[in-house]
């Protein structure tokens, strides 16, 4: 019975809720079987770092991400294993480093200001759509040197319906065709990503931005330039991983706010806390809300044996609203990320960028991002919700407010 009940609840219920009853159930480590698959949840630190560093190679990226999601973003960073995910990591690396993200910060600043003067006094908005909008404008411009603005809600709607394809999908036992919908989605986003690559070879330009460097980089194998394929792979995974876990972050942090004045307030006088509003948002609601492994080979975790094949579930959500490292988990308190205080909890505690080889690329690029975009708009901008009601996490592909986040606007100046 507790199979089928898992079964079901797998393919029809709230995943959150199924991964916090097996939680309940399971940790630190456990086995059980969810859609007739035998998984193996791991939920303390220490055995979350055996699995992402010590014993890596024992792994590969889950079937969601390998699988799934293949048919969109082809063989880009978050789908390739191997040799193959090591050149590609060195191939983009040079966009994140740290000198060239600091000099992001001026574009980032620039769309957070031009997005808040279109929010007038007492409109309604849905802050979360607002902030799909900003961030799509933000990785157009810093990693393809490109407008989107105008396309920016389009191009919002059509990943909203991707991911919520991708979810039933995850769910269901057998393979279902896409509907014309989901079809006509990733068209547009196709033309988007291979429209500024058709341009940009025609133009021949050096423009100095991830998009350049791709179509100026070679094949470690062939030693030929990258093909249009190639690049739109690349292209497409950092379009669409490199805004949509800050669009959601920036979403829940302005809930939280909105929910938590006294907070508000903090953030409009201190310099930096935006940083620690970003975090805290990324503690409750984590964008990447759970991470899935393949054991590639028989091994083991701490004590616990793992067989081959067997599918590996490690949860952000279950691991940040822990008590044991985690004081009163479900209450919001961004002082929980100073320096001082972040420094004692313990590694793998806390990873809403994952961790190992597979780490998020963008972690520092994210989190600069959130910080700028909320202390750019947070002086001018009260932001009111317009229901008492908390807002319910959707579990696509990331974690999402479900409906969005409508707020009435508050201009201060």
């Amino acid at each position: 019975m507790r199979t089928m009940i898992g079964t079901l609840q797998a393919l029809f219920g709230s995943r959150l809720a199924l991964f916090e009853r097996l939680g309940r159930e399971l940790s630190p480590i456990g086995r059980t079987r969810v859609a007739g698959r035998s998984v193996v949840l791991v939920n303390a630190p220490a055995l979350v770092q055996e699995v992402l560093i010590d014993r890596a190679d024992d792994f590969m990226k889950g079937p969601g991400l390998r699988v799934l999601a293949r048919p969109l973003l082809g063989d880009g960073l978050l789908t390739s294993e191997g040799d193959q995910h090591r050149q590609q990591r060195k191939l983009v690396a040079p966009a994140f480093a740290h000198q060239r993200v600091s000099r992001y910060a001026s574009v980032m600043a620039e769309h957070a200001d031009a997005e808040q003067r279109q929010w007038q006094h007492n409109d309604v908005i849905d802050v979360a759509q607002a902030m799909m909008r900003l961030t799509l404008g933000i990785v157009g411009k810093t990693l393809f040197d490109t407008n989107l603005r105008q396309e920016a809600d389009v191009l919002g709607r059509d990943i909203a319906t991707l991911q919520r394809s991708f979810a039933r999908r995850s769910r269901l036992p057998v393979r279902i065709p896409h509907g014309p919908k989901v079809g006509r989605a990733r068209a547009r986003l196709n033309r988007t990503v291979y429209g500024m690559i058709h341009f940009r070879r025609e133009s021949g330009e050096d423009r100095g931005d991830l998009l350049s460097m791709l179509l100026l980089s070679k094949d470690e194998d062939t030693g030929q330039n990258l093909t249009d394929t190639q690049v739109r792979d690349e292209a497409m995974t950092l379009f669409l991983a490199g805004h949509e876990t800050t669009a959601q972050a920036l979403s829940w942090s302005w809930y939280l706010l909105a929910r938590n004045p006294e907070v508000f307030e903090r953030l409009r006088v201190e310099n930096g806390y935006g940083l620690l509003v970003m975090k805290e948002a990324m503690r409750l609601y984590p964008p990447a809300y759970i991470l899935g492994r393949s054991a590639v080979r028989d091994t083991r975790i701490g004590a616990f044996q793992v067989k081959a094949g067997e599918l590996l579930f490690i949860s952000p959500w279950l691991l940040h609203r822990n008590p044991e490292y985690f004081a009163d988990p479900e209450r919001f308190d961004p002082e929980r990320f100073r320096p001082e205080r972040e420094a004692t909890l313990p590694k793998y505690a806390y990873i809403p960028f994952g961790g190992g080889k597979r780490i998020c690329i963008g972690n520092q690029f994210a989190l600069m991002e959130g910080q700028i975009c909320l202390e750019t708009i947070e002086p001018l901008i009260h932001l009111e919700l317009v229901s008492k009601k908390a807002a319910r996490p959707e579990a696509l592909m990331t974690l999402r407010p479900r409906g969005g986040v409508q707020t009435v606007v508050r201009r201060l100046h």
